[in-house]
Order: C-alpha cells, then structure tokens, then sequence
C-alpha cells in the first residue's frame, strides 16, 4: 500500500511538463481538472480562459488545442526562438516611436571591477 505523501514525478496533460509532487497533491489537482493532472502553469492559463469565456470546461479544451498546436509547430529549439520573437514583437509595439520619447539610461562606470597590476600578482 502506497502512503499519499510518497513523491512522484506527473506529467502535465497539457504542457507535458514534469514536475514533482505528492500523490496527495496529484490526486486534487486531477479533481479539480476533470481526471487530468495539469501543471501550475496551465492552470494559471486555465484561469485565464475561464475569465476570458466564463466556462471552466471550455477554458480548459482552449489551453489543451493550443498546447497542442505549440508542441506541433517544431522541436523545442524552434519553438523557444518563435516564442522570443512574438515576445520582441509585441514589446517593441509599445516602444516610443521617436528617440526623444524615450528615456535612455547609460552606464556611469562598469559592472566589473578593475584588474590592477597589484592584483594580479601571485
């Protein structure tokens, strides 16, 4: 008989990401998620989705179609770098248009400190 504090590794049903967690731990998240154990982050995203459609079960079809979707556009290389781009996309939609708008921060004096010749001796 296994005790429900036993540490196990779960695989996310939407991500597939492992994680490690109780089989306590495994056991809610899988009621609370209709049989499938989902990690923090999804379920986050779930939350999301609930709020965006009001329909927890639906929300949670949404999150599993585009978990999906991402792990079938490319090998996790590929993906990483298309998620980047999207993340410089969008970030650079809310940069100011001209130089002047912006506010420019400049270095007074490195971040590494400066090798002497006294220093460097044994």
């Amino acid at each position: 008989m296994s005790d429900l504090n036993d540490v196990n590794f779960v695989k996310c049903d939407c991500c597939c990401l492992s994680e490690e967690c109780t089989r306590c731990y495994i056991t809610t998240i899988r009621e609370m998620y209709g049989g499938k154990w989902i990690c923090g982050l999804c379920a986050e995203a779930v939350k999301d989705e609930v709020l965006r459609c009001g329909n927890p079960d639906e929300a949670m079809a949404r999150h599993l179609t585009f978990c999906t979707n991402f792990r079938a556009s490319g090998p996790p290389q590929v993906r990483l770098i298309r998620a980047m781009t999207q993340l410089l996309r969008k970030s650079s939609k809310s940069m100011p248009s001209s130089p002047r708008d912006a506010t420019v921060l400049t270095r007074s004096e490195s971040c590494l400190p400066s090798l002497t010749l006294d220093d460097a001796s044994p």
